[in-house]
């Protein structure tokens, strides 16, 4: 530690002290608050005395305690050291630094607010060139960015700025388009789709995108090695011909008209072949940023200047994860700069929060009545209410505009336990998995604990994170599901992924629903698949196999003259279409 780190934590043992009311103290308690000999607390002492931030007498005479004046107050010396470590960039270091046990709440909301008028869109000029920079923060690590494992919103929201997809789809006119291949065949019988690359698409690293890229990229995903939770998705691919450096013919198994969509979701992005991911930070793709630094503080994007479908606008994206208390929080995860105009937006996402039975273990979550139970005593308005933050409404769906139809009447203590003793419930108590990443999780799973228990239904707390592996140890599990924009392949990907609800299933659930799912991609009609789904949601629903909770809402705050902000399916601004607007009047 710095000396003055050494005087706050001093200070901090008697905050109120200054100039005219010492402190008592004895050269013992120093070497446990320092951490250190009798020899070192005297230097240490010594030294701030030198600085004149204190003045030390010693105590004389047996029982005579010594004593601190403090002549630096404990918020000069805070803040002149958090300035210090925002200086140095040391952003997660000042973020840990809020932690610290008895720092006044009133001098952490201030510093919190530091850090965060530290984020958001900075223009750096230099005398060559002028840096458009936005910083972000974010209170988690990302889980993971390789695109055979990614499932987070956040997580598929920077893959599709790192990487490129064959076909991109267009969720306004409902069409595919043209990326990485400028043009595709399909035989009649939708077995056999040829794709004919560009030329001249570099990665990253400077290599050109060959068609051995798509194919090795194709047989990963269907590797068991890799163990990619989407392999279901992708076993449907029988071989994969590779004709010289710019096509590539894949055959499938059956028919699939949906194939494409397989090709444009954020899981088939074009990976090259010499650079395997081998510890999750190998990120070479041929997207519009390109990874300049990864690790447990900070994940930095710069533009990739030999982009080939142009030069992203922006310059340089920063996301920094600090844990933040969220009752000090005054932006969002765009936070906008003081100094100017800021405007606000707000995305309705797809996808739904909601509790899911494990039916891979026995217990009393198989008997129907107990599930009804429980579906039951969730109010969802009442939940929104109470609870409040993102959620912004009730669910029966993952599709809010079909949760409106649905009406949410007050639910019934009465009903539960008549349901509950229809059932097998015998008052045993049942683990529920929540979610650990915000303190939101644990407030939901303390909210719904104690409803449960209400009627009679005891279950105990167990926090899981999206760093570990489908929970099989719990009854009940709670889970989010975000759709991409290309939402018919959303819900295929969450009913086929091993990362959402499918391994929890037993094996005539999952029979049931592939049945369903084999007309789905075999139907050309958009329509007609949608009618499918709602089937699948309507079974899911009447058998209570997953519960829905609510829908969230995310909301950004953004400065006016950061342009081109389109909120994509996952509620984050596409990197790739931001720009900044210099003020009228500045000069280059």
């Amino acid at each position: 530690m710095e000396i003055l780190d050494y005087y706050i934590t001093l200070h901090l043992q008697h905050p109120e002290k200054i100039d005219e009311t010492p402190a008592e103290v004895t050269v013992s308690q120093l070497e446990t608050l320092f951490f250190c000999t009798k020899r070192n607390v005297n230097l240490l002492l010594k030294r701030m005395g030198e600085e004149k931030w204190l003045t030390w007498i010693p105590g004389k005479g047996r029982g005579n305690r010594s004593k601190v004046l403090f002549h630096y107050s404990l918020e000069e010396a805070v803040e002149a050291h958090f300035a210090k470590l925002l200086a140095k960039n040391q952003i997660t270091e000042a973020a840990e630094f809020l932690n610290r046990p008895l720092l006044p709440e009133h001098l952490a909301k201030k510093l919190q607010a530091r850090i965060q008028d530290n984020f958001g869109l900075q223009v750096k000029q230099t005398v060559s060139s002028r840096v458009d920079l936005l910083k972000i923060p974010m209170r988690r690590p990302l889980a993971a960015l390789d695109p055979a494992h990614s499932y987070t919103a956040a997580e598929a929201h920077f893959v599709r700025q790192i990487f490129d997809t064959l076909v991109n789809y267009n969720s306004v006119t409902g069409k595919f388009e043209p990326h990485l291949a400028h043009h595709w065949d399909i035989n009649p019988d939708k077995t056999e789709w040829t794709f004919y690359l560009r030329k001249s698409v570099r990665f990253h690293h400077g290599r050109t995108l060959t068609a051995q890229d798509v194919k090795y990229t194709l047989d990963r995903l269907q590797d068991p090695s890799v163990q990619s939770p989407y392999r279901h998705l992708f076993s449907e691919i029988q071989s994969i011909q590779t004709f010289n450096d710019y096509a590539v013919r894949i055959i499938l198994k059956r028919p699939n008209v949906f194939f494409l969509h397989y090709l444009s979701s954020y899981h088939a992005p074009i990976l090259p072949h010499d650079v395997p991911i081998v510890t999750g930070k190998e990120l070479i793709g041929t997207g519009p940023f390109k990874v300049i630094q990864y690790n447990d503080k900070v994940f930095i994007l710069e533009a990739f200047d030999e982009h080939f479908n142009g030069r992203a606008l922006l310059d340089r994206v920063e996301l920094w994860f600090v844990e933040l208390n969220a009752d000090r929080i005054v932006h969002y995860e765009l936070p906008g700069s003081e100094a100017t105009e800021n405007r606000h937006m707000k995305v309705n996402n797809n996808g739904s929060h909601y509790l899911v039975f494990n039916f891979q273990k026995e217990g009393p979550h198989h008997d129907l009545y107990f599930r009804q139970a429980v579906d039951e005593l969730i109010d969802r308005n009442r939940m929104i209410a109470e609870l409040g933050g993102r959620r912004n409404s009730p669910a029966s769906s993952l599709w809010p505009e079909r949760s409106q139809h649905s009406s949410y009447p007050s639910t019934s203590l009465d009903r539960a336990i008549a349901l509950l003793s229809k059932s097998s419930y015998q008052g045993e108590t049942l683990t529920f998995k929540y979610l650990d990443y915000t303190c939101e999780g644990l407030r939901e799973a303390e909210w719904l604990q104690k409803r449960f228990l209400e009627a009679g239904i005891s279950v105990e707390l167990s926090p899981y994170s999206l760093l570990d592996p489908q929970p099989l140890d719990a009854e009940i599990l709670s889970k989010g599901e975000v759709l991409e924009r290309d939402t018919q392949y959303g819900f295929l990907s969450f009913i086929k992924s091993e990362r959402s609800m499918r391994t929890l299933l037993s094996e005539e659930q999952v029979i049931v629903l592939d049945k369903y799912l084999g007309r789905f991609i075999r139907e050309e009609s958009y329509e007609k698949r949608d009618l499918i789904l709602e089937e699948i949601e309507k079974y899911m629903e009447d058998e209570k196999i997953l519960l829905h909770m609510y829908h969230i809402a995310k909301e950004w705050n953004y400065p006016v003259l950061l342009k081109g902000i389109r909120l994509n399916d996952f509620g984050w601004a596409d990197f790739r279409k931001l720009w900044v607007k210099p003020e009228v009047g500045s000069t280059i």
